[in-house]
């Protein structure tokens, strides 16, 4: 290899890490304070809900609306629920959202029907404990004197 290829590509790899490292801070400058579908580029999580809060959301047309917003254990962004996703988490748990917290769901990214891309919070329920059966009791003995016919 001569020295200006390995200059070349030495500096094509500076470039690649600065890339990186401005892409990080881009997003962490101007991203969402919120999880994005961006975010779960990596497909599906599986995460724990570590609280839930009630946060103001300003629309395109200045109104404000307030929402649901989920903090996982393990993540460092909220994910703002929209109306489907509450109501998946209310329909699986109850709608006191005090009782979604410490319960699994899973998130993914999916094309929504107005062609955004969105997250959707999938409840999952830990596999129920077998059901335990009663002991089967063995049949009583019969004893061959108590075993008379009785006309009625």
């Amino acid at each position: 290899m001569t020295d200006e290829s390995s200059k070349t590509n030495q500096s094509n790899m500076t470039n690649m890490t600065n890339n990186s490292r401005m892409t990080s801070e881009f997003d962490a400058l101007y991203g969402s304070k919120h999880l994005t579908a961006a975010d779960l580029k990596d497909g599906s999580r599986r995460c724990k809900i570590g609280k839930v809060a009630i946060e103001d959301f300003r629309d395109k047309d200045g109104s404000t609306r307030r929402k649901f917003v989920t903090y996982l254990e393990g993540e460092d962004k909220g994910v703002a629920l929209n109306k489907t996703n509450a109501t998946r988490l209310a329909n699986a748990f109850g709608k006191d959202q005090a009782n979604w917290v410490g319960k699994l769901v899973e998130l993914r990214a999916e094309m929504t029907g107005l062609g955004k891309e969105g997250i959707v919070v999938t409840p999952l329920r830990k596999a129920a404990p077998p059901e335990k059966r009663p002991a089967e009791t063995p049949p009583a003995a019969t004893d061959p004197d108590l075993d008379d016919a009785v006309p009625f």
